[in-house]
């Protein structure tokens, strides 16, 4: 059996003195319901000061695992019916749920008849469920199990004025299908002698206090929440469609000249804010110090005080080795503190920067976007409070007259429910609301060849325009997107001619447009590996240009182009735009195989710490920015000795990202798509494959599959490769949707791996399953996400074509997979029956 998925209380906001609250984190959002609501507003009216909010009763849902939470209907709209009894008043909802019931003035009492719905889908005894009431930590009533048609069981409880009552359904133990469950005439009755029912209670988060501001900064030695109040404020507000708002804020010391602005994006489709801070000079001296810039600082609280222990889920960054993307899970106790961040000025060289904060029945997702040194600090200061503090590393410095500089990007989304259900909503938000669109549309995983991976990863300096067209031939008969040419293909070869952007001449003696073309006459786009922020010494680019060249003691000669500067960034657009001018070349790789924070560093003076970083990184956006918009059409690849840098930045502006350079080891392969498929779509990244066995194409093939196959071969086994290419087209359009991991993250060569994709909007999907290599059990137990229980499903095993139709609510529940082989795997497709 699988292990259990924690389901806890839900988790509220609350602020502390001196801690800033995140304007959208723990707040009331039903499950799947996305509308505005008021504590946007109110978190964002920074006219306010932090004060108590008015105390009213709340009723707030944490978790229900189908449908939608219904007033005064039943869960499927109908009117609300037990056994024979017809009410008029009531809560409808469905297994699993919990619904914790706030009053300020203590509640003495709580009735209600509870049972299941009588309605055409429990019509003959379906729906089996167990009602429960909670206070604090224990439990005050329990319900036998009730089904479908029986009378209603009657609830009267006397209580000792508490605050809060947490009311619950569980599955009657026959699975979740047909449990709708009613609270009818459900009634508080609080200290004060108010009679309330549950039905006219607004629905909203249980309330703590209003924060100011859910960033900080020090501004010549005073923290920014005392300063802010002080300035002018003003506040720009711009529609941008149905989907999203953005919120403009501005505020100005009229007496330096600094001007702050947190430019903020609300969307309406997804639980999900997005913001930028922005440090202007717009007076005629210098500013005074700018230090501590916290692009984030929040502070949570458990709705219910003393329940929920704050659990951070982090994933390992990608440093080339076994380990790349590794998760792990902490708990966040009581003075203990976790630091994320950055590793050597390149993003996801340490830590990947998206994390999750769990508690009870809720959880929060945190991305930070920055492609340089960022830093993230999770701790418990106090009993049931965790802060959260994200940013640059290190920031110090003034504004000379007209400078600006920005922050990290924050986004963070907040799930009321199944934690796991939080990832997958944050991965429909990146793809629809990030990924880098081609043509003007969001697109589907690549099937590309990056022609170094044909020799183990390494034939660089050996590639000619010969043996290129050869490969493009050969892969023909495959329709592949894109074929491309690694490092080595310029004057000096890799890695002594990074710097010289011109072709040699005793490898593609007439430039690679040949090679262009004949990637274009077989259907095929063409590419180049580029390195622009590296200059070795003595390349034309460090002869020619060395003032644009940042170096640090002992960096052995090689510098970093300085893309805070407008003119290098020119040059290099420049260089590629030249390539792009050729017919069939549309394909841009960019490397990274340096870590630049030493050159940042050593280039800043004592009053400007973090500059270079800023205007580095914001002119490397620009640059990105500049190559999308000149050539929509084209694929743009990002890599940094494998997967270093990793942000939503970067997912922005680059449709593929390479995930590790790790290559060619399968167990390690299925680890890091667990891991980078918690957040990101899987048309993100990618993923080397060099041979053509099932075991490694199901390892490789959730990604922007990069072929690494010797296609011109003589002994290539064409056929296969055409067997495995059409597979992979034909179940691609499933990868952007919903991931479930169905076995917890492993490496262990004893265990088993399993991994879900769904498309909701589709009602189909796929699992990919693996027996490593040493594991002693021929099956396991899996239970699937997101089905619908009353539809019935038709699953297909890649292995055998035996074709199973099972229920959604039979495969939610579990089902047996079998693997007689070790070291063996399967994809086993469904979809509904319609």
């Amino acid at each position: 059996m699988l292990p259990q998925v924690w389901q806890k209380d839900g988790l509220a906001i609350m602020n502390a003195r001196n801690m800033l609250v995140v304007i959208i984190i723990f707040t009331l959002l039903a499950i799947r319901a996305y509308a505005g609501s008021d504590w946007i507003d109110r978190y964002l009216d920074f006219s306010r000061k932090s004060t108590n909010i008015e105390q009213l009763p709340v009723l707030q849902l944490v978790r229900q695992d189908f449908e939608h939470l219904q007033i005064n209907r039943s869960v499927i709209g109908s009117p609300i019916i037990i056994g024979s009894k017809r009410f008029a008043h009531g809560l409808g909802t469905h297994s699993v749920s919990r619904i914790l019931v706030y009053s300020p003035d203590p509640i003495v009492s709580f009735t209600a008849e509870v049972g299941v719905d009588k309605n055409e889908r429990t019509a003959g005894g379906n729906g089996s469920v167990v009602f429960s009431v909670a206070a604090g930590n224990n439990e005050i009533y329990r319900s036998p199990i009730k089904r479908g048609g029986e009378e209603p069981s009657i609830i009267s409880l006397a209580l000792e004025g508490i605050n809060i009552i947490a009311l619950e359904v569980s599955d009657g133990g026959d699975g979740p299908a047909c449990d709708h469950a009613d609270w009818a005439d459900a009634v508080i009755k609080t200290k004060g002698g108010k009679m309330l029912r549950l039905d006219e209670i607004k629905q909203e988060v249980i309330p703590g206090f209003v924060p100011d501001y859910p960033f900080s900064f020090v501004y010549d030695g005073k923290e920014s929440s005392k300063l802010l109040e002080q300035w002018k404020y003003e506040e720009i507000v711009e529609k941008l469609g149905m989907d999203r708002s953005k919120s403009i804020n501005i505020w100005t010391d009229s007496s330096t000249g600094l001007r702050v602005t947190y430019e903020v994006l609300r969307y309406n489709d997804f639980p999900a804010v997005d913001w930028v801070l922005y440090f202007e000079n717009i007076g005629t001296h210098d500013t005074l110090v700018i230090q501590d810039v916290n692009a984030l600082d929040v502070a949570l609280q458990p709705p219910v005080f003393g329940q929920s222990p704050f659990i951070l889920h982090k994933t390992k960054g990608a440093p080339a080795d076994p380990t790349d993307y590794e998760v792990t899970e902490s708990f966040v106790s009581l003075g203990h503190s976790e630091l994320l961040g950055g590793g050597g000025g390149r993003s996801s060289n340490k830590d990947l920067p998206f994390f999750k904060i769990e508690s009870g029945g809720s959880s929060v997702i945190v991305a930070i976007g920055w492609s340089g040194q960022w830093l993230a600090e999770i701790s418990s200061p106090s009993q049931n409070m965790l802060r959260i503090k994200a940013g640059l590393e290190k920031t110090h410095f003034i504004l000379h007259p007209g400078e600006k500089v920005r922050s990290p990007r924050i986004v963070i989304l907040h799930w009321q429910g199944d934690t796991l259900e939080c990832n997958a909503q944050f991965r429909q938000l990146v793809y629809k609301h990030y990924c880098a669109e081609r043509n003007g549309k969001k697109p589907l995983p690549t099937l590309f060849c990056n022609t170094c991976f044909t020799r183990g990863g390494g034939w660089l300096n050996e590639c000619n325009a010969e043996n290129q067209i050869s490969l493009i031939n050969a892969y023909a008969p495959l329709g592949l997107e894109a074929l491309i040419t690694d490092a080595g293909w310029f004057e000096g070869g890799w890695p002594a001619g990074a710097g010289n952007w011109n072709p040699r001449k005793d490898a593609y003696p007439n430039g690679m447009g040949p090679v262009a073309k004949a990637a274009a006459d077989k259907g095929m786009v063409y590419g180049l590996w580029f390195e622009p922020e590296r200059v070795v010494a003595g390349t034309e680019l460090d002869r020619k240009h060395s003032d644009w060249v940042l170096h640090f003691p002992n960096d052995g000669g090689t510098g970093l182009l300085n893309f805070g500067l407008p003119e290098a960034r020119d040059y290099f657009f420049g260089i590629v735009k030249g390539f792009m001018d050729l017919p069939g070349f549309r394909f841009y790789r960019q490397d990274f195989n340096m870590d630049p924070l030493p050159y940042w560093r050593a280039n800043d003076a004592e009053n400007r710490q973090g500059i270079t970083e800023m205007k580095y990184i914001a002119g490397l956006y620009e640059y990105w920015d500049r190559i999308a918009a000149a050539w929509p059409d084209s694929f743009r690849e990002e890599c940094a000795s494998g997967g270093r840098r990793i942000d939503i930045e970067t997912i922005k502006r680059m449709h593929i990202h390479q995930d590790s350079d790790y290559w060619f080891d399968n167990d390690v392969d299925q680890a890091q798509i667990w891991g980078l498929s918690q957040y990101l779509p899987n048309n993100v990244f990618t993923t080397p494959i060099n041979r053509l066995d099932d075991y490694s194409f199901h390892s490789t093939m959730a990604t922007s599959l990069c072929l690494g196959w010797i296609a011109d071969a003589s002994d290539f086994d064409l056929a296969r490769a055409k067997k495995l290419t059409d597979r992979y087209r034909s179940i691609r359009e499933l990868l952007i949707g919903a991931w479930y991991p169905l076995l917890p993250y492993t490496r262990d060569p004893r265990q088993w791996m399993a991994m879900q994709w769904h498309r909701p909007d589709l009602d189909a999907g796929f699992l990919l399953v693996f027996r490593h290599r040493e594991s002693p059990y021929r099956s396991i137990e899996v239970s699937l996400h997101g089905l619908k229980p009353d539809k019935d499903y038709e699953l297909i095993c890649d292995s055998t074509g035996e074709i199973i139709s099972k229920s959604g609510a039979e495969l939610m529940k579990g089902f047996t997979i079998t693997l007689s082989e070790r070291g063996s795997s399967d994809l086993v497709e469904y979809r509904a029956v319609k």
